[in-house]
């Protein structure tokens, strides 16, 4: 069952569109005042995001029984290149006033670690819950 589940694209087109959501709502919406329980606790929540996003990519394509692993391989590189690519831009975009909120190289990075991460887990995720082939 989990495996059907995570073989739908599904899931990862519903996450991507829920960080971008989250990633580019305007600066307005968050009211005024900043609580700040943990420091740089919004740097946990980009790596968190792209965790989930790119692990969830990753783990679509690498079920995919129709792609050969050089194939996978390659998806899983773009996926991860995509994924920083992205970080940067939503940080830029961030800072545009439409959205008007603050750039932050600290950000993208932490986007891009956890892009990377998520692709560790992703592959390690794949592998649990892989279907035994048809003997």
């Amino acid at each position: 069952m989990l495996h059907s589940f995570f073989e739908r694209r599904t899931f990862p087109l519903v996450l991507l569109v829920f960080v971008h959501f989250l990633l580019l709502l305007p600066g307005g919406s968050f009211g005024k005042e900043k609580i700040e329980l943990i420091p740089h606790a919004d740097k946990i929540v980009h790596f968190g995001l792209y965790f989930i996003m790119v692990g969830s990519w990753v783990v679509f394509f690498n079920l995919k029984d129709d792609l050969n692993p050089h194939q996978k391989r390659t998806w899983n590189f773009i996926i991860v290149l995509l994924a920083i690519g992205d970080g940067i831009i939503v940080e830029f975009m961030q800072a545009s006033p439409l959205i008007h909120r603050d750039f932050d190289w600290l950000d993208a990075l932490a986007d891009g670690i956890g892009a990377i991460a998520g692709l560790i887990a992703g592959l390690w995720f794949t592998k649990k819950i892989k279907r035994p082939p048809f003997t």
